[in-house]
Order: structure tokens, then C-alpha cells, then sequence
């Protein structure tokens, strides 16, 4: 099988290179050194030598390595190299990672060995890694001169930038365009910096100043305006990863709430000038450079946007990389997992790098007058771990640790020198920053929540005195028309009570008269005594049917009960749920006599069907019902109580007889049945006209129990907001005992505080214990076992607490002023306090990054300014500045601009200055016109001969439209706003933005990716003209932009309103066939909404014209 596969290895390179003949000649920089370059060298050049071996150049690799010769030129069966490039089995082939090369090449390899391996004879091998350009300090160049220019050479010394451009030009035969329009200018330079148009005054006002300075002065306004760092703060939100918390629901897994604290922190700083460096340096150590300062601890949130629960290695190794790839432009994740293949840095250096990150964790600080944390905070960074190992991950495996050696946090040798190193110094944190409790803003928010609760929790207290004063006027008033009823006396002997049906002096058990049901029922002493309280029915059932109309006599006495003590009977009791029942209950907080019924499961207590009384425990008490049809009467030891008639349409529905109690110890002396003669007269009723509302509240509380229980609940939660109120106070001054000032009194401090504690704890089981009670009044017949489980529940956490008062302890809780964040998925080292010191490991990285001698961050912040504005960057590879990146086309320029960043305190707006007032910047980005001998020699306008054009950013195009709409809400900062938010005129970097939530018009176009986005990708795709055509937002628009222009010129022509609509959305003048055009189309647009007698047609059809504006071309691009 072998030499079959050989066989067919041949066949096929064979027919692959058939047209290749022995004498054709192998071109060896176009079919040989590429390769090297991209599959060898890696391994075998200036970086690394593996074997000894070198093939950066033709002669090092015919010159061999440990293994002698791997080229013998004239021989290519006996060279080595092409044996191992060859080879089929991979731990023979070269390279020994990726694809095998592919056939060709091995012929061309075979081919070019043949012919004697001959390369250039000047061929230069790598230099030194260390000597990589980007890797060594920039110094700045001299500005090219020319003496005794012309005027339009003059032109390009005005600006140092020019210079070095201008010196491409001449070296290279290439002759610039001419400046743009200045109406174009003024777009495209108010779109560069504050992402908005011009207004048609602005440009006006422009057009008509020709001082020397017009150009000069828009740049001034336009960097002082608040725009401006909302421009810009999205294009370095892009580069730092800026994304809102993202997870599954609620549950946080990456980046972290509230991170638009650091959004807006972005944007103050630019707006304020803040140097570059000092961002960098607060993004990365505020927590250690500023640890009390709240505004420059929002920088951290560039560490806590990194947050990632459940994998700490990926929150490190994104961490590593981002960093890297924003700030010096290099790719140090290569080196995760082995040593970087261009740059010289090793894997070991990597976890070096980690171990500078390896202590940070995120946690939210406080802000003013909000406790909780969940509604705003300062997601920040700080280090949590002051000793925790890093370990180098074998093959960039975390399940496989090197434990045998501790990494030490360093910076990659190659950029570390005697001026330029890491400085590692500890720092010890005030006492604010560790105890963020002790800040006063934090006290005081803590306060004033206090005093706001303690003012809710009076005012509840005295509307719950005048509801009980009003409930207990009402039961007075019910009260007095019961005790005015007189039943009537019987006038005849007809009225004489018939014979007794049953009567049980309940000396004996008499099991076919009565089933017992619930409870917990036993006969003593003569007597029935049903011994089970707690929100439990007991019932005994007369399994005698009584008659229709009858009278029941029960005497009993009632001995206890938790908290009703209710005792009656009950009537027309079916499987189906219907019931009449009378009962007396002895509550404490208003004993009564009621009659209710129960209708669809639910107990209806009438506010007329009950009485206020006396009822007393231990005491012999009688109650007597008499039932005629609907009419029930209940007397109470001998006294007339209730008469109540069931409402209409209710009808009595015949069923058992059952004596019940309900929360109630009793006990049964005797019980009397009787027919209800036809003579014997009732009290009337009067029938109510609609039936009252039914309850869930069996055995209910009166109106009045219920407003007592309210008082009762308000005055316990007022005292609770008290405590807490004191204990507030205490644990603050105890705090500030331990930490601050002299511990001489701390432990009483803190005894005092704990104690605080505690008397809160009481007072809210207090509070708890009256909300259970009243939560066991109301609860449903089903209910009631739950309710009664809770309560007792209740009173024993009371007790427990009770107990703890007076305890002697000094351990107390400080005010939370800061909330740490979950590590990870398990929450470990969820309890661990803040710590005193912090490691100083990014500050000293962040010092390091920032020297002024740092070879790459001004570089690389120059070249993403200077590609936002001119189209493209200096260094294509914006990420990448190392070995494999490509070099820069202006090295000096960018040199150039990098020290003079450096110089200039690091000012963004001095160098945005210098770039949109050079004569580069000016320039047409037409290539009409261009010679050809320019066109052949920058066909891609790599040395600026024009502008380039660029394609708005998705949110540009939607702030255009708002602000040529006098829509757009400019306002500066605030949480960030739902992606399904139709309302908001917002600027769109407020848009809540990540990897799950996407505003839904933004990802039409260009909007950035959150996992990476170093250069946004320009595309066109039909669905953005669709979207700038059908769109709800830009319809809207459109219909707006239109009413602008017509309301600043009423009764204009079309003519006039077509060349005021091209002004406003594409700022120029509309060329005289243009205007005839759009002329005739919004005539014939007119005329057909006339035909089709649609409302208004003149402005629908104006409305159209814009739609199609905002579709040209030149409004999505800046030109």
C-alpha cells in the first residue's frame, strides 16, 4: 500500500508539472523565497533556528544546518530539503504544522534545486527581530524641504504632514488632485469629527468666509463641541471592545452591568483632551493610580468588559490579547501555546504578561443616592488575589499546568530595556478604597434612604389610624342597627315549639347520631371536647337530615384557641361546597356573632349578617339558629343577634347538619333539633338588592380587626425603620472607630453596632410575626394550614432572635459600598474581603506602556487616527505592527507623528488639528482628471494622491438622519438605551450594544463587532438601501426633513426646494441637469399622487425627492 501511495504522490506531481520542463528556469523571488518566507522561516530564520538550520536567504540554506548540507545544488534526489518537504509521513514532513506544500511547489522546489539552487547574489538575510522597525523608539525625522518652491509646492510645506506626502509624490511621478469643494471639505470634516453634517447655514457661512484662517476656525469649533467626543468615543470603543453585559436572561456572563459608566468616561476624556497616555494608563490602574476617585475608576470598566464566568483562562487570555492588539499593535496570543513565530516572544513570556493581570477581579462601587446595585453602580477593576500562582498551560491547555514553575509578571525582553522596564511596586490603599462604607457619599446615601423609609413608614402609620377610625365607626353604626331589632313575641299557642327531633347531653358517645369529621374530638367527663386549634375546621356531622325549616340549640363551652375561637353550626352542608353557618368567636381583637355563607368555593361574610359582642372563655355560652326558607335568626345566650336573608337569586340547597369550631378548644355540654313551627314568627330582614362580594377569608376579620391589624403592621414597620435608622448610624461610627480614627473606643463602637443589628432583626421579626397573622386572616379555607405554618414559623424566628439581643458581640456589618462580582459559575471567595494593599502590577505596566521611550502605542493610536480620517492606515495591519505585519507606506510620517503626539501631551485634538488642516486632507476624492502616469504608479492611492472616500458607520447614518430631521438628542451620557427603543433621538453609541443585542437598523450597515473590531468593514448590500427606503426610522425622517425645508421656505418653488434638500443632505449645489431631472421627476411624482387622489400630494411627493437623497450615494459616503 506504501508504494502505492508514493506512487500516486509522484503520478500526481508529475501531471501537476508537466508543463513545467527541466529547462524551464525557476524564478526563485517569485516561486521559492515566498514560500520560505511563509512556511519556513518561522522556524528557520532570524527568530529561531531549529537545527541550526537558516532559509531567510539561498546561500544560509545551501549552507545547512546541525544536519550538514539540506541543498545540494545540481542534485535534488540527494538534497534533504526536498525529501522532508516531500515526505508523506508527518513526522517526517516539513513543516511540520499545516497543509504540506502543495504539489507544485515541490515540483518548483525540485526544479529550482536542479538548476543549482541560485538565488540573488545581494540577497540580505532577516535582521535581528530586535531590530524590527517597530520595535525600536521613534525619533523624529527632519520635515522634508524643498528650496524656492512653487506656489503649488508651497502648498504641500504649509503642514509637516504634507512634506513627508509630497516627498512621496515627486519620488514616485505622481501629480495630486486638486482640493475639494469646501462645501465637501466642510462635510467631510464635520462628519470626521463630530459624525454630524453641516447645517446649510454653516456651509454658507463657510463658503462666504475667506479669511486665512476659515479652515482653521471650523476645525476649532468643531473639536470644542461636546460632538466631538461622542464622535470619537465610538471609534475607540470599537478598538477597546466596548459591549454592554450580555448572559442568559439575567445572569451576567460577560462584560458586566452598567459598563456605560466607562462609555461615558471615553467621551469626558476626549472631550476634556485627556493625554492618550493618562487614559491608558487609568483604564488599566485607576483602581490603584486614583482608588478613591469615582470618575477615573469608570476607565476600569476596559478590565471588567473582559469579565467572562466561566472560564477565568478565557477572561485572561482576551484580556492579553485585546490589550496587545489596542495598544501596541502586536499579537501576542500567538504565543499562547508555543513561542511567537515572528515576533521574539516566548510562550513562557505569555504567562509572564497574564501573571501582571492574574490578580484583578471586578467589583461595583456605590454611587450617590442609589443602594442598589443592580439599578446603577461602577463596574470597576481591583486586585482580589494578591499571591495566586500563574502557571504556564502546557500546549495552552488550562487543564495542563506546569506547577513546577511560577511565572513572574514581566513584559516581553524584547521591549524591555534599562530606561524602559517594569517597576513593580505594591500599593497600600486608603482606607475609602477598602472600606468603601467609610465614604461619606455612602453614609449619607444609606441616610438618606433611612429617612425616606422612616417618613413612608409615618405617613402609613397615620392611614392606617384614620382607616381604623373609620372602620370603627362603621361597626358602631351595624352595631346599633342589630341591637334595634325586637323579635316579635308569638301571639298564639300555635307558635308552641313542636317535639324534639334529637337530643344529646353528649354524656355518651353516640356514633349513629354523630360522624366526626376534622378534629380532633374525644368524649370526657360527660362532655365533647374537640381539643385541636391552629387554623383547622373541626366538625361533627348529625347524620340525621334535618328538616327544611327547623330550630338548633347548641350549649357549649369555649376553652381556647390560638387566635379565632370560633364555635357554631353549620347547615346545608352538600358535596357540591354550599354552606350556611352561625358562629361566635371569641378573638381578642373584636369578638362577634356572625352568619355567612359560602357560594363557588369562596366565604361571603355580609357586613349586615354580624354583631359586635361580649364573648367570654370558660364560660357556658348558648346559640340558637332558626331557619325559615331564606330568613335565619341567631340568638346569643338568650339575646336576639342577627337576622339575615340569603340575597337573591340564592336559593338554600338542603343538606347536613354539622356543629363546628374553627381555631377553637370547646367544650359540647348539649344539643336540641327541633321542627320550626309555621306560627312561630322571625325577625325580618331586609333583602339586599345585589349580593355581597365574596371572599377568600374563612372565619374572617371584621372590617375593624383588619384596619387594628394595619395599625399594628404600620407602627411595627415605622419602629423597624427606625432601628435600622440607629443601627445605620452605629454601624458607620464603628467603621470609622476600627479604620480611621483611634481604636480606643472601636469595641464599644462595635459592640454598640452589633447591637444595632440585632435590634433590627427583632423589630423586623416583630413586623414579620403581625404580616403572618394577618396573612392567616385572609387566607383561603385551603389556605389556612400554610398561613397557620408560616405563623408559627414566625414566632419562633422572633423568639430566636429575641434571645440574641443581648448577646455581647463585636462582629457587626459594615455599610456596603462596593459590591464584588461572581468569579466564577461556583462564586468562590464570594465572602473575602477587600484587601489593603493592591499588587501594583498594572500600574507598572501601565507606566511601562506610557514611557515617552515606548516604541509602539503613540504609533498606534496615530495610525487609527490617521486611518478614521484619511481612509486608510499608514500600517495596513493595525493589530499587527510585529515581524508578519505589513510595514508602514510613510515610516517617517508615522514616526513623525508619533513623537509630535508624545510632545504634545499626548493631545487627540492636536493631532486630529494637524491631520484635517493638512493639504492632503483637502484634496478631491475624484480621481477625474488624473494622468495616467499617475494612475499606473498608485493605481490604489496608497501615497494620498486624493481622498479617500469612506462609508458612514451605521451609527452615522442614523444620527445624519436625526440630525438632518431636527430630531437628534445630543444630550451627553446615561444609561444605555433598549435596542427595540423606537422612541429615542438618542445618538446611537447609546444603543445598548453587544454580541446578543443588536439595534436592528445599526446591523444593517456597518456596525461594530464586539469581540473585534479594529477597522469596521465597509460593505454595500441592497438591504442598506432598502433600509434607507422602507425603514420605519427613515420614512419618518425623510417626512420631517422635508417639513424642515418647506417650513424655512414657504411657497417655494420646486426648483428652490430641490436645491435646498441637495444642499442640506448631500451639501453641495445640485448641477443644472440634476436639478432638471429631480425637477421632472417630483412633477411626475405630483401628478401621479394627484391621479391616485392621495392627501396632500405636493408634500408626499417632496417626501419621495428626499427618500431618494438619502439613498444617493453621496450622502452614505464621506467624500
Amino acid at each position: 500500500m506504501n508504494t502505492r501511495h508514493h506512487f500516486s504522490v509522484a503520478l500526481g506531481v508529475w501531471l501537476v508539472s508537466s508543463s513545467l520542463l527541466a529547462d524551464d528556469r525557476v524564478d526563485y523571488l517569485k516561486q521559492i523565497k515566498p514560500v520560505l518566507t511563509a512556511r519556513c522561516v518561522a522556524c528557520h530564520g532570524a527568530l529561531k533556528q531549529e537545527a541550526g538550520l537558516r532559509l531567510d536567504t539561498a546561500a544560509l540554506a545551501i549552507k545547512g544546518g546541525d544536519s550538514g548540507a539540506v541543498i545540494k545544488p545540481g542534485d535534488s534526489v540527494a538534497s534533504l530539503l526536498l525529501k522532508r518537504i516531500s515526505a508523506t509521513a508527518e513526522s517526517e514532513r516539513m513543516p511540520p504544522e499545516g497543509e504540506p506544500l502543495k504539489p507544485e511547489q515541490i515540483e518548483a522546489f525540485r526544479h529550482w534545486i536542479a538548476q543549482k539552487a541560485e538565488g540573488p547574489a545581494d540577497e540580505q538575510p532577516e535582521r535581528a527581530p530586535r531590530d524590527h522597525w517597530a520595535f525600536k523608539t521613534p525619533v523624529k525625522p527632519a520635515v522634508p524641504r524643498i528650496e524656492q518652491p512653487s506656489v503649488e509646492q508651497a502648498r504641500w510645506q504649509r503642514n509637516p504632514i504634507d512634506a513627508f506626502i509630497a516627498r512621496e509624490h515627486r519620488q514616485r511621478g505622481i501629480v495630486p488632485q486638486p482640493e475639494a469643494d469646501r462645501r465637501v471639505w466642510l462635510r467631510r470634516v464635520s462628519i470626521d469629527l463630530i459624525g454630524l453634517p453641516p447645517t446649510p447655514e454653516e456651509l454658507d457661512a463657510f463658503v462666504a468666509d475667506q479669511s486665512p484662517d476659515a479652515y482653521d476656525n471650523v476645525v476649532t469649533r468643531l473639536l470644542e463641541s461636546s460632538q466631538y467626543g461622542q464622535r470619537w468615543g465610538r471609534h475607540w470603543m470599537d478598538i477597546w471592545r466596548y459591549s454592554d453585559w450580555w448572559g442568559l436572561g439575567a445572569e451576567v456572563r460577560n462584560s458586566q452591568k452598567h459598563i456605560w459608566h466607562w462609555r461615558d468616561w471615553i467621551v469626558e476624556s476626549l472631550n476634556s483632551d485627556k493625554g492618550y497616555d493618562q487614559m491608558l494608563r487609568e483604564m488599566l490602574a485607576a483602581d490603584e493610580l486614583y482608588p478613591n476617585d469615582l470618575d477615573r475608576l469608570r476607565a476600569t470598566g476596559y478590565l471588567a468588559r473582559q469579565y467572562f464566568i466561566f472560564n477565568r483562562t478565557t477572561w485572561l487570555d482576551e484580556t492579553i490579547e485585546h490589550t496587545a492588539k489596542g495598544m501596541l499593535g502586536l499579537t501576542f496570543n500567538c504565543a499562547k501555546c508555543h513561542d511567537h513565530k515572528y515576533d521574539p516572544f516566548s510562550q513562557a513570556e505569555y504567562y509572564k504578561l497574564r501573571a501582571i493581570f492574574e490578580p484583578y477581579q471586578i467589583r461595583t462601587e456605590m454611587v450617590p443616592g442609589q443602594l442598589d446595585f443592580e439599578k446603577d453602580g461602577i463596574p470597576r477593576a481591583f486586585d482580589a488575589h494578591l499571591d495566586v500562582p500563574t502557571h504556564l498551560h502546557v500546549r495552552g491547555d488550562d487543564r495542563n499546568p506546569d506547577k513546577n514553575r511560577v511565572m513572574e509578571p514581566a513584559v516581553p525582553s524584547f521591549l524591555s530595556t534599562d530606561e524602559l522596564k517594569l517597576a513593580i511596586e505594591p500599593v497600600s490603599l486608603p482606607p475609602q478604597a477598602t472600606h468603601p462604607g467609610l465614604r461619606d457619599f455612602v453614609v449619607n446615601t444609606y441616610r438618606q434612604s433611612a429617612e425616606q423609609q422612616i417618613a413612608t413608614a409615618r405617613s402609613a402609620v397615620e392611614a392606617a389610624k384614620k382607616k381604623l377610625l373609620e372602620s370603627e365607626a362603621a361597626a358602631k353604626e351595624i352595631a346599633a342597627k342589630a341591637a334595634a331589632l325586637k323579635p316579635e313575641t308569638p301571639a298564639k299557642e300555635d307558635a308552641k315549639l313542636t317535639d324534639v327531633l334529637v337530643r344529646d347531653d353528649f354524656s355518651v358517645e353516640k356514633p349513629e347520631v354523630w360522624e366526626q369529621l376534622t378534629g380532633k374530638w374525644s368524649y370526657e367527663n360527660g362532655r365533647l371536647i374537640q381539643s385541636q386549634t391552629g387554623a383547622i375546621r373541626g366538625a361533627v356531622r348529625l347524620k340525621q337530615m334535618p328538616p327544611a325549616d327547623f330550630e338548633a340549640r347548641l350549649k357549649y363551652i369555649p376553652t381556647g384557641g390560638d387566635l379565632w375561637k370560633s364555635v357554631g353550626i353549620s347547615c346545608d352542608v352538600t358535596a357540591s361546597g354550599n354552606e350556611l353557618l352561625a358562629y361566635v368567636s371569641a378573638v381578642a381583637s373584636g369578638p362577634k356573632s356572625q352568619i355567612a355563607f359560602k357560594e363557588g368555593g369562596n366565604y361571603v361574610y355580609p357586613p349586615t349578617a354580624l354583631q359586635a359582642r361580649k364573648v367570654e372563655l370558660n364560660q357556658t355560652h348558648e346559640i340558637v339558629l332558626r331557619v325559615r326558607g331564606t330568613l335565619l335568626n341567631l340568638s346569643v345566650d338568650g339575646e336576639h343577634s342577627i337576622a339575615f336573608r340569603l340575597p337573591t337569586p340564592l336559593e338554600r340547597q338542603r343538606g347536613f347538619l354539622e356543629l363546628i369550631t374553627y381555631d377553637a378548644k370547646a367544650e359540647l355540654l348539649a344539643f336540641e333539633l327541633r321542627p320550626l313551627p309555621a306560627g312561630l314568627k322571625l325577625v325580618d330582614a331586609d333583602t339586599p338588592k345585589t349580593k355581597p362580594t365574596p371572599t377568600a377569608v374563612p372565619a374572617g376579620p371584621l372590617p375593624v380587626e383588619q384596619a387594628q391589624l394595619a395599625v399594628t403592621i404600620a407602627e411595627k414597620a415605622l419602629k423597624t425603620a427606625e432601628a435600622q435608622s440607629a443601627s445605620i448610624e452605629a454601624r458607620a461610627a464603628a467603621l470609622t472607630g476600627q479604620i480611621v480614627n483611634a481604636p480606643d473606643a472601636a469595641k464599644e463602637l462595635a459592640l454598640a453596632a452589633s447591637k444595632s443589628e440585632r435590634h433590627v432583626a427583632v423589630a423586623r421579626a416583630e413586623e414579620q410575626l403581625s404580616r403572618e397573622e394577618l396573612a392567616l386572616l385572609q387566607a383561603a379555607a385551603d389556605k389556612k394550614v400554610e398561613a397557620q405554618t408560616k405563623l408559627t414559623a414566625a414566632k419562633s424566628a422572633l423568639e430566636t432572635v429575641q434571645k440574641t439581643v443581648d448577646m455581647p458581640s463585636e462582629t457587626y456589618t459594615p455599610l456596603p459600598g462596593a459590591k464584588k462580582t461572581q468569579e466564577d459559575y461556583q462564586n468562590r471567595n464570594a465572602g473575602k474581603p477587600f484587601l489593603t494593599t493592591s499588587t501594583g502590577r498594572r500600574t507598572a505596566f501601565a507606566k511601562w506602556l506610557t514611557d515617552p521611550r515606548h516604541p509602539l502605542p503613540a504609533r498606534v493610536a496615530v495610525n487609527h487616527v490617521w486611518m478614521r480620517h484619511m481612509g486608510r492606515p499608514l500600517v495596513p495591519t493595525v493589530f499587527d505592527f510585529g515581524r508578519k505585519g505589513t510595514p508602514p507606506t510613510h515610516p517617517e510620517l508615522l514616526d513623525w507623528l508619533a513623537v509630535e503626539l508624545v510632545e504634545h501631551n499626548w493631545s487627540m485634538k492636536h493631532l486630529h488639528r494637524l491631520i484635517v488642516t493638512s493639504h492632503a486632507y483637502r484634496l478631491t476624492s475624484s480621481s477625474a482628471g488624473a494622468s495616467d502616469a499617475t494612475l499606473a504608479a498608485d493605481s490604489d492611492n496608497r501615497f494620498y494622491w486624493r481622498m479617500n472616500p469612506i462609508r458612514m458607520e451605521a451609527q452615522i447614518v442614523r444620527d445624519s438622519l436625526l440630525s438632518l430631521a431636527g430630531e437628534l438628542d445630543v444630550s451627553l451620557g446615561g444609561a444605555s438605551i433598549a435596542i427595540n427603543d423606537e422612541v429615542s433621538r438618542r445618538r446611537s453609541l447609546y444603543f445598548v450594544h453587544s454580541h446578543n443585542d443588536h439595534q436592528k437598523f445599526l446591523s444593517t450597515f456597518d456596525d461594530a463587532n464586539v469581540l473585534d473590531c479594529y477597522r469596521r468593514a465597509e460593505s454595500i448590500v441592497p438591504q442598506q438601501a432598502l433600509a434607507l427606503e422602507n425603514s420605519a426610522l427613515a420614512t419618518t425622517m425623510a417626512g420631517k426633513i422635508s417639513q424642515r425645508l418647506a417650513a424655512a421656505r414657504p411657497n417655494a418653488a420646486d426648483s428652490d426646494f430641490i436645491r435646498a434638500a441637495f444642499v442640506a443632505i448631500l451639501s453641495v449645489e445640485p448641477t443644472a441637469g440634476e436639478l432638471a431631472t429631480m425637477a421632472e421627476i417630483l412633477n411626475r411624482m405630483t401628478e401621479l399622487a394627484r391621479v391616485k387622489k392621495r392627501p396632500n400630494p405636493e408634500a408626499l411627493s417632496r417626501t419621495n425627492l428626499i427618500q431618494t437623497l438619502l439613498n444617493h450615494n453621496d450622502f452614505i459616503t464621506i467624500r
